[in-house]
């Protein structure tokens, strides 16, 4: 290692540690250790953090993601005796909340108080999310032991047999008889989704004992220049897409499957039907002129839920084109139109930096048809009309 590294680390260890050694009168501290319940070992390089109690509750449970600002302490990694010290911590009662991969990591609200969920088992302990009182100028010790989870795995592969690699795979949950993300691990660090792997595997761990549905979303982005001079890129998404288990862009058609305590589930292999879909293309216009709208959503949505199973953005002539799109009869949306126009903007003086900023010039309204997929389709005119508001003024001059 270069010596000007060495240093530049020694420096940072010597300024986190006299951080953590000047706590701030009138104060408190929190102190403990994480272990593995199935190994008794240490968990090292876990993830902690302090959650107030009263922050949970003001935040409620149907709120799990209402913003409530940064964790007290901020989020510590333990060390490789599974200890950890939160320093300068105001007084209150927190919840201890400790993520590790392949570990249940409870949390005060959010996929634990979830009604819909069945109770623990019989002679199984419920889920205890531990707490601490920290009182000024004294030291809180507490000892967190993590339950190993579940995991799922398997492959996805294209109906030609070849492996889909960097795909995104997501677990779903039940939730008041919706499908929705368990994508909590209990920190802000770590979620479960992966991206396949090379030969299309992916495995997903931490998970609860209930019933799930595995997602993957197809996201083709192009990453653009921003502008003439700008030195970032920007990404534009040309086409996207979701297949459930099942091997079914519908969630209704999905096969879930119930996971037990700890359980290994392997073998949840998806295929995705590449040679049934087809393309959808066209362009996006301005239903009182013609002229291409250079920045919309362009959505296909079942007829019955309205769930958008593909999207795509239009490039700045105004056309697109959503592949992947299964035979059915859809409705086709156009949302959040706008004629937009970038520009660069450069800050920093001599030594400036050049980014690109987009401007809306014009709203219009949403567009909605119906569309009978049959094969692919080109060459569509997708009109969208002036926002009712806007219309309504300019009848009025």
């Amino acid at each position: 290692m270069r010596p000007w590294i060495v240093l530049l680390l020694a420096l940072c260890t010597h300024v986190i540690s006299a951080q953590n050694n000047s706590a701030k009168p009138g104060t408190g501290a929190v102190t403990g250790h994480v272990y593995c319940a199935d190994t008794n070992a240490p968990a090292r390089m876990a993830s902690v953090q302090l959650e107030s109690v009263k922050d949970a509750e003001d935040r409620g449970a149907d709120r799990p993601f209402k913003y409530s600002g940064p964790p007290s302490g901020g989020v510590l990694q333990t060390a490789f005796d599974g200890s950890f010290t939160f320093s300068s911590v105001p007084p209150g009662s927190y919840y201890v909340v400790v993520s590790a991969s392949g570990y249940l990591s409870p949390r005060a609200n959010g996929d634990d108080f979830d009604n819909a969920e069945p109770q623990p088992p019989a002679g199984k302990p419920p889920i205890v999310i531990p707490k601490v009182d920290v009182q000024a100028d004294q030291t809180a010790n507490i000892d967190v032991r993590l339950e190993r989870g579940a995991d799922i795995s398997g492959t996805v592969r294209f109906d030609d047999g070849s492996p889909a690699s960097g795909v995104r795979v997501m677990v779903l949950h039940k939730r008041k008889d919706k499908w929705v993300p368990s994508n909590f691990t209990g920190t802000i660090i770590g979620s479960n989704m992966e991206n396949t792997d090379d030969l299309g595997r992916y495995r997903i761990s931490g998970l609860r004992d209930r019933e799930y549905l595995v997602e993957i979303f197809l996201n083709r982005v192009d990453m653009l220049t921003a502008g003439p001079r700008s030195i970032g890129l920007q990404g534009v998404q040309r086409s996207s897409l979701m297949i459930y288990a099942g091997d079914t862009p519908h969630i209704h058609d999905a096969i879930p499957f119930r996971l037990g305590a700890g359980e290994e589930h392997t073998g949840e292999d998806i295929t995705i039907p590449l040679s049934k879909f087809h393309t959808v293309s066209g362009v996006v216009t301005a239903a009182i002129d013609g002229h291409t709208i250079n920045h919309a959503f362009v959505q296909i949505a079942n007829s019955d839920d309205k769930e958008t199973i593909a999207s795509a953005e239009p490039v700045s002539d105004g056309t697109f084109r959503i592949d992947c799109v299964p035979e059915g009869s859809y409705l086709l949306r156009v949302v959040h139109a706008s004629d937009a126009q970038s520009h660069d903007v450069s800050v920093g003086g001599e030594h400036h930096i050049t980014f690109s900023d987009t401007k809306i010039l014009h709203q219009y309204g949403d567009l909605e048809q119906p569309i009978k997929v049959e094969g692919d389709i080109p060459n569509l005119v997708l009109p969208v009309p002036e926002q009712k508001k806007q219309a309504a003024n300019t009848a009025s001059q």
